[in-house]
C-alpha cells in the first residue's frame, strides 16, 4: 500500500500534567509561577513550533501498544515535575521595547495524542533512508503523524490556551511506533528540547535523569532587559525590523512551495576526523559548516564580488559560567558572519577561510561580554519592532539544530531506527542531526530547486 493512501486515526487525546508527590514539597515551594524567556526567544518570537518524528520497529510481543502508551504517559508526568515550564502556557503582551513573552507555569499540561495508522510500515518509510533519516515521506503523512489536537498553533502570536509541547504516539500498521514532538521555540531551543526528550526516555526505562534540569530565572547575561536607553545604537550587522514584516517573512518561508527542495546528506565519522587532522585547531562544526557553506555558494553561482552570510546559533549551556548545563528554556544566542565570496576563496583554501571566520565569531560571542551585548541589542528593539540580524537572505545560509543532540534514545522498546522533521519550504537552510552510527552527521539542506540540482556535497 502506497504511503500516499495511508490513513491516521486519532484514538485518544488528553493533557498530561506533572504528577507531584508528597516528596516534591521543596520543589513546589521554590516553583516559579511565571518566567520570562531569554533574549534569543524574544528575537525569534515569530518562529513557529518545530516538529520532529522518531520511528521505532515493532516492540517484542511482551510489550503491547497499550502498555507502552501507559508507560510513556506516566513517565511523562514524572519528568514534567522537574520540567514543569513545559506544562505551562505562553503569555504575549506589548512593551515599549518590543513584544514581551512570559511563560506562565500553571501546569495545564502537555498535549498527548494517541493514534493508529493503516498503510504505514517501517519497511516503506526506510526505503529512502540516509543514515537513520527517512526522506521522501509525503508531507500530508508527516502532518498526520504530528497533529495538534485542534489547537491553533499556526496563528502568531499564539493563543494563551495553546500547549507548549505536543506529543503524538502512533501505532503503525506493521506494529512499529512513531513518536512525534512539537515544541514551542520561544519556550525551548533545540538543546533544551532534546535534553527533555532524553530525560523522559530515561524515566521510561526506570532510570534517573543523567542531566538534572535546572529551572531558574533566565541568567542576566542572556536575559532581556526593560532598560532601553534612547541613545543606544545597534551594532553593525543588526537593524530594527517591523514586527509585521517579520511575520510576512515567516509566512513566506513556511508556505509549501515547489520552488524549494530539501535533501539529506550524510557525512561519515571518518571523513570528519580526516578533515580535522588536515586542519588542526578547528571544531567539527566549524569545518563541516564551512565546507557546506562553500558548496552552497557554488551551487548558487555566486560571483567573487558578491557578499555571502552564514547565520548560526551558539548554545551557552556550560560554556558561559552563569548558564547551567541543564537550563530549561532557550539558552542559545544567534549571530552571523558576512564576507565577500572572493575572501572565502582566497588562496584556494575556502574550507579553512570559512572555518577561521566561524571560530573567531564564536569565540567573541561565547563570552559574558559577547552574550551580554547580544541581549542588550535584543532588548532595544522598540515598540512594534524587533532588533534583528541584517543580511541578504538570497545569499545567506542559516544553520540550525546540532549533531550533538541526543536524538536516538531508548524509551524501553529499543532505540529509534529513523527520524524526520517537518520540512518548511525555505531557501538557504541547514539543519544538523546525528546520524545512525555514532560520530556520523546528517545535514538537511534547503535550497531553491535550480541550486539544489547543482549542489555537490
Amino acid at each position: 500500500m502506497a504511503l500516499e493512501s495511508s490513513t491516521i486515526t486519532v484514538t485518544n487525546t488528553c493533557l498530561v500534567a506533572p504528577s507531584y508527590s508528597p516528596g516534591d514539597s521543596d520543589l513546589l515551594e521554590s516553583k516559579k509561577k511565571q518566567m520570562r524567556p531569554s533574549a534569543a526567544a524574544h528575537m525569534l518570537w515569530f518562529v513557529p513550533y518545530r516538529t520532529r518524528l522518531l520511528f521505532f520497529r515493532k516492540p517484542p510481543p511482551r510489550l503491547s501498544f497499550e502498555a507502552i502508551v501507559a508507560n510513556l504517559k506516566s513517565s511523562l508526568a514524572k519528568a514534567l515535575v522537574e520540567f514543569y515550564p513545559l506544562a505551562g502556557r505562553l503569555l504575549v503582551s506589548d512593551s515599549d521595547n518590543g513584544l514581551r513573552l512570559d511563560v506562565v507555569c500553571n501546569d495545564k499540561g502537555v498535549l498527548f495524542i494517541e493514534a493508529s495508522a493503516t498503510g504505514v510500515t517501517i519497511g516503506e518509510l526506510e526505503k529512502n533512508e540516509v543514515s537513520g533519516h527517512f526522506e521522501g515521506i509525503p508531507a500530508k503523512l508527516v502532518d498526520d503523524l504530528a497533529q495538534c489536537g485542534g489547537y491553533d498553533i499556526s496563528t502568531i502570536p499564539w493563543s494563551f490556551d495553546a500547549p507548549l509541547f505536543i506529543i503524538q504516539v502512533t501505532e503503525l500498521s506493521c506494529g512499529g511506533i512513531c513518536i512525534s514532538i512539537k515544541f514551542n521555540h520561544q519556550l525551548l531551543d533545540g538543546a533544551g528540547t532534546w535534553n527533555f526528550v532524553k530525560s523522559w526516555a530515561e524515566v521510561c526505562c526506570g532510570k534517573s535523569m543523567s542531566l538534572k534540569p535546572v529551572v531558574v530565572e533566565t541568567p542576566p547575561c542572556i536575559a532581556v532587559s526593560d532598560d532601553h536607553p534612547t541613545d543606544f545604537e545597534l551594532p553593525a550587522g543588526f537593524e530594527r525590523i517591523r514586527n509585521a514584516d517579520l511575520l510576512k517573512l515567516n509566512t513566506n518561508s513556511t508556505s509549501q512551495s515547489t520552488e524549494y527542495e530539501m535533501k539529506c546528506f550524510a557525512f561519515k565519522k571518518e571523513m570528519i576526523q580526516r578533515m580535522k587532522l588536515e586542519n588542526p585547531g578547528f571544531s567539527s562544526f566549524q569545518l563541516l559548516t564551512s565546507f557546506i557553506w562553500s558548496r552552497v555558494n557554488a551551487a548558487r553561482d555566486l560571483k567573487d564580488d558578491e557578499s555571502t552570510t552564514l547565520a548560526f546559533a551558539a548554545n551557552c549551556r556550560g560554556r558561559i559560567k552563569t548558564v547551567p548545563e541543564g537550563l530549561v528554556g532557550v539558552a542559545a544566542v544567534y549571530d552571523h558572519v558576512s564576507t565577500k565570496v572572493s575572501s572565502l576563496r582566497a588562496q584556494g583554501n575556502e574550507l579553512r577561510n570559512g572555518a577561521v571566520l566561524l571560530r573567531e565569531k564564536i569565540g567573541d560571542l561565547l563570552t559574558e561580554e559577547g552574550v551580554g551585548l547580544y541581549s542588550k541589542v535584543v532588548s532595544n528593539g522598540g515598540r512594534d519592532f524587533t532588533a534583528f540580524p541584517l543580511y541578504k537572505m538570497e545569499t545567506a545560509l542559516i544553520v540550525g539544530s546540532s549533531f550533538y543532540f541526543p536524538v536516538f534514545q531508548d524509551f524501553g522498546f529499543e532505540k529509534p531506527v529513523g527520524m524526520t522533521l517537518v520540512r518548511p519550504s525555505e531557501d538557504g537552510r541547514l539543519y544538523y542531526f546525528p546520524g545512525k552510527e555514532e560520530g556520523d552527521v546528517v545535514a538537511y539542506v534547503g535550497l531553491k530547486r535550480h541550486a539544489m540540482r547543482k549542489l555537490q556535497v
